[in-house]
């Protein structure tokens, strides 16, 4: 398994870790005293798991030991059983512990360096394809910006689900009037439907929609991490490759085009989505 896919996995596994506590910690007055004991309980009882995956995933790259990191998710996470087996915390603030604590991990997590090493990926089934673009999208760190022509709507449930929710998303694709007939203006319409309901859920500093018809190539930008696509990523049952591109000044040009030429259909400037 490669290292892209241990770590987007670890961050699908920390969710499930701290996801029942984070509940708790939105809504305390949901949960009666029994049900809170059994959620801790219960993370207690997975803390000694997901510790033994952190420590693997730190010393998993040859000839390496991410012993710093390590040392840091392992005690932000152990510091909370610290604090909850002395009683000398109040529930909102171990609860709020418990918040920094996923934040913090997952941050630590992302910061441990994962090289894609091929220059051209070339997928052997579309569904190699779709994990190693999700995993791109589920580790990103900083901020995801996508130049395609014709998204469909499965682009949010296919490769954002797990993106981090600080990382703000940026997507440029043609203006909705560019339909050209039925079947392509139903495409349109079902993209902006989920379009809509997504951007309610980032909001308008994660999450950026542009018009553009000025561009033509398929390009996408995970941090640091250029890639060329072969074709739009709806058509992930064609033959598709992925070339990662050098971080240069004139590629990185081809993203800040695209985006400083588009017409903001929603985000920090346009805040209600058409």
């Amino acid at each position: 398994m490669s290292r892209k896919r241990q770590q987007a996995e670890l961050i699908f596994a920390l969710g499930q870790f701290f996801g029942p506590l984070l509940k708790v910690a939105d809504n305390p007055g949901g949960f009666d005293e029994d049900e809170k004991t059994r959620i801790f309980a219960r993370f207690f009882h997975d803390q000694e798991e997901y510790q033994r995956r952190i420590r693997q995933y730190s010393l998993g790259e040859p000839g390496h030991n991410y012993a710093i990191q390590h040392v840091k998710m392992f005690n932000k996470v152990n510091l909370i059983k610290e604090r909850a087996t002395r009683g000398a915390v109040s529930e909102a603030d171990l609860l709020q512990l418990v918040k920094d604590a996923a934040s913090q991990v997952t941050e630590t997590l992302l910061s441990i360096p994962v090289p894609v090493d091929s220059t051209i990926y070339e997928a052997q089934t579309p569904f190699s394809t779709y994990c190693f673009v999700k995993e791109l999208c589920t580790t990103v760190k900083t901020k995801i910006v996508w130049l395609d022509r014709y998204f469909d709507q499965t682009v949010f449930h296919r490769f954002f689900v797990d993106t981090p929710p600080s990382v703000p998303i940026t997507l440029v694709t043609l203006p909705p009037s560019a339909a050209k007939g039925k079947a392509d203006a139903q495409r349109i319409a079902e993209f902006l439907d989920v379009s809509r309901i997504f951007a309610v859920e980032r909001g308008c500093a994660g999450y950026q929609l542009l018009a553009n018809d000025s561009f033509h190539d398929r390009w996408l930008q995970c941090d640091e991490k250029l890639f060329t696509l072969g074709g739009s990523i709806k058509d992930l049952a064609k033959p598709f490759t992925i070339s990662k591109l050098d971080y240069t000044t004139e590629n990185r040009q081809q993203f800040d085009d695209a985006v400083l030429n588009g017409l903001e259909l929603f985000g920090p400037t346009q805040p209600q989505h058409p």
